[in-house]
């Protein structure tokens, strides 16, 4: 293991650090920041071509028992790790590589579910990654609007999921272009999910958080989750998660019946 020892706040590796608390020096820099005892051991672990570093302080024992050869203790001070461990998880952080998504095709589906994000919340981007993964799905495509799955708040939901489903990059969503296979759209004017059979190569699509689906998409096959009068929506990211668990259930009792 390398071990680096970085006590100045004008240390080049250390300003890199603080660019990784947003999208933009994500981007540039192909790196991000994953915290959380649990979501850390599970990456060092399972995923230990996509770890670059563990940055640790004087105040923490780093997890170098799950890490590879040849990875980067990085020892800063207390006051400094405080400012990146921006969730106050008090443990170490992984550094970990962001590889360029490869880019949406609509000339070939994989069987099962595609699914395409365009939300911006981070938040609910990583909960629906979490949930893809979780559920089976085939790939995610993140549309233009969507927020980037790196940002800290969506590592922070997904955590070791983002590496878990192959995520692609997409078009907008008042752009996108399916043509050859089955699109489901969500929508509370929807029809009953209950007693659906999905296809089984099909492409789900909700709205956006707010303006919803764009007039086009409408003439898709579009579900809805009832709920009682009182209640206006759910959160985006849990219908869709409903509907994904909904997917997965008719599809292993498809298969149970095979045998």
């Amino acid at each position: 293991m390398i071990i680096k020892t970085i006590r100045s706040k004008s240390n080049t590796v250390f300003r890199l650090f603080l660019k990784l608390l947003n999208v933009r020096g994500i981007k540039k820099h192909c790196l991000a920041l994953l915290s959380g005892p649990k979501q850390v051991k599970e990456v060092l672990q399972e995923f230990p071509d996509r770890c670059r570093g563990i940055i640790s302080s004087d105040s923490h024992a780093p997890p170098i028992e799950y890490a590879a050869d040849g990875i980067t203790l990085y020892n800063i001070r207390t006051d400094m790790f405080r400012q990146i461990d921006v969730y106050n998880t008090g443990h170490p952080l992984l550094l970990v590589s962001v590889e360029p998504f490869p880019v949406y095709s609509d000339e070939y589906y994989p069987a099962g579910c595609s699914l395409f994000i365009p939300f911006q919340d981070p938040a609910n981007v990583g909960a629906l990654i979490r949930s893809s993964a979780a559920f089976g799905v085939s790939r995610v495509i993140m549309l233009k609007e969507a927020a980037h799955p790196f940002h800290p708040k969506s590592v922070r939901v997904a955590g070791s999921c983002l590496f878990r489903v192959p995520v692609f990059s997409g078009p907008s969503l008042f752009q996108l272009n399916v043509s050859k296979t089955p699109v489901i759209t969500l929508s509370a004017k929807g029809t009953d999910v209950d007693g659906f059979r999905f296809p089984h190569t099909f492409c789900l699509v909700p709205g956006m958080e707010g303006p919803g689906l764009p007039s086009y998409l409408m003439k898709a096959t579009c579900l809805s989750i009832p709920m009682e009068r009182d209640v206006e929506s759910l959160n985006a990211a849990l219908t869709t998660g409903i509907v994904l668990y909904l997917w997965r259930t008719g599809l292993n009792q498809i298969r149970s019946s095979c045998k």
